[in-house]
């Protein structure tokens, strides 16, 4: 697994239908090829649980520092 800068994502919009409606979804992404390939890969997603909390964190070079190797031994 690849982890960009995180400065260099952007958010883009996915619609869906489900159950007589419309939804939508955001993928973060550097650009919208990526965002298209990241969409494809969701076929292989896993359910983890409901979301509870969402706390904001402003992206520095600590928090990248730290956030490498909790990925990598995440998903290695």
């Amino acid at each position: 697994m690849s982890i960009s800068n995180a400065d260099n994502f952007e958010r883009y919009l996915v619609e869906y239908k489900f159950d007589g409606a419309e939804w939508g979804i955001e993928i973060v992404a550097t650009n919208p090829a990526e965002a298209r390939e990241r969409l494809k890969a969701i076929s292989w997603a896993k359910y983890k649980g409901e979301v509870f909390a969402k706390i904001p964190v402003t992206p520095s070079r600590f928090n990248r520092a730290v956030a490498r190797p909790c990925a990598a031994s995440r998903f290695g």
